[in-house]
């Protein structure tokens, strides 16, 4: 009885299905004023496999890298596939200047491949994000030896 009664707890509580998109920009760690760096690697010629990277890119309303600031993509990505196939990746999107949002973050974790289109999970999130549950997808728009850029449509619902 126990169980229904905090089944049922939950019930009442309203759930929307928001969308928003924004883009990812990121300096390769190549570049002048890198947004990204390998903090580890098991240096095997051929395999990323065991790298780490860390990474801190702006968020923008556009591709154009001139677009607004929104926020910053906060996080570590972890080459864990022994066929260089893909890589873990953990992202805090922290949002500063993006409306109700700003102030909010919101969790990810997901499986991360380059350039196909990546789907990955929101685990959560914090302000008037919290409790967020959804996933997002990543596209490159396009990518040189200075920047990379890509689309994130965001899809998630909170019980606030």
């Amino acid at each position: 009885m126990l169980l229904v009664l905090l089944a049922n707890s939950g019930a009442g509580a309203a759930e929307n299905l928001t969308h928003i998109s924004f883009y990812f920009h990121e300096v390769p760690s190549s570049a002048p004023n890198a947004t990204i760096a390998t903090v580890a690697s098991l240096n095997v010629t051929g395999s990323t496999f065991g790298d780490l990277q860390v990474f801190d890119n702006p968020l923008r309303e556009g591709a154009d890298p001139s677009s607004t600031l929104i926020g910053r993509a906060r996080g570590l990505v972890v080459a864990a596939s022994l066929d260089n196939s893909g890589m873990v990746s953990m992202v805090e999107f922290v949002f500063s200047n993006f409306g109700n949002y700003s102030g909010s973050t919101l969790a990810s974790l997901g499986h991360l491949t380059i350039p196909d289109v990546t789907e990955r999970s929101i685990v959560g999130g914090t302000g008037v994000l919290r409790f967020a549950s959804g996933y997002y997808t990543t596209q490159v728009i396009s990518s040189t030896s200075d920047l990379g850029v890509a689309l994130l449509d965001v899809y998630f619902t909170t019980k606030l």
